[in-house]
């Protein structure tokens, strides 16, 4: 179907245009009812009206893509970097929920990027920075905690 907007090419069953979000007419169905009084025989036809100024609206995303986008569950991986990354900030646990977040994460950039559908890039990164950054402070803090220990012990001999 040919929308009588942007003339863009359409699904057949589409209501509205998947390139301007307009209302799709079809050829078959009867034109919408006018609310105006009839316009004059003697005047022609109406001219049509112009498209609207402004940007165009997106088309609708399939039901299944939202759901997806904001949880990758086809990137197993970046989501569970995501959530180690964010686990990561617990003081004894940090250090190895952040390696794991890092590992994991990017694996799920690598899925993504290898099947784009599956999302996730961002969950991946976040895992990634969060896990990393949380992981480098506790094993930063570790290090100083041994190094206080040895320096304490040295001093008491």
């Amino acid at each position: 179907m040919i929308c009588s907007n942007c003339n863009g090419e359409n699904p057949p069953g589409q209501t509205v245009c998947v390139h301007c979000g307009r209302e799709l007419v079809s050829a078959t169905s009867p034109p919408p009812a006018s609310t105006s009084a009839a316009p004059d025989a003697a005047a022609g036809p109406a001219p049509a009206s112009p498209p609207l100024p402004g940007p165009s609206v997106p088309p609708p995303a399939p039901p299944g893509n939202l759901v997806a986008t904001v949880i990758p569950y086809k990137n197993v991986p970046a989501l569970v970097a995501y959530y180690l990354g964010v686990f990561s900030i617990i003081p004894c646990v940090g250090l190895p929920l952040g390696i794991a977040a890092v590992v994991l994460g990017i694996l799920g950039l690598r899925r993504a990027k290898k099947n784009p559908e599956s999302k996730g890039k961002v969950h991946a990164w976040v895992g990634i920075i969060v896990g990393g950054v949380f992981g480098l402070l506790y094993l930063l803090l570790t290090i100083l905690m041994v190094v206080g220990l040895i320096m304490m012990h040295a001093d008491r001999m």
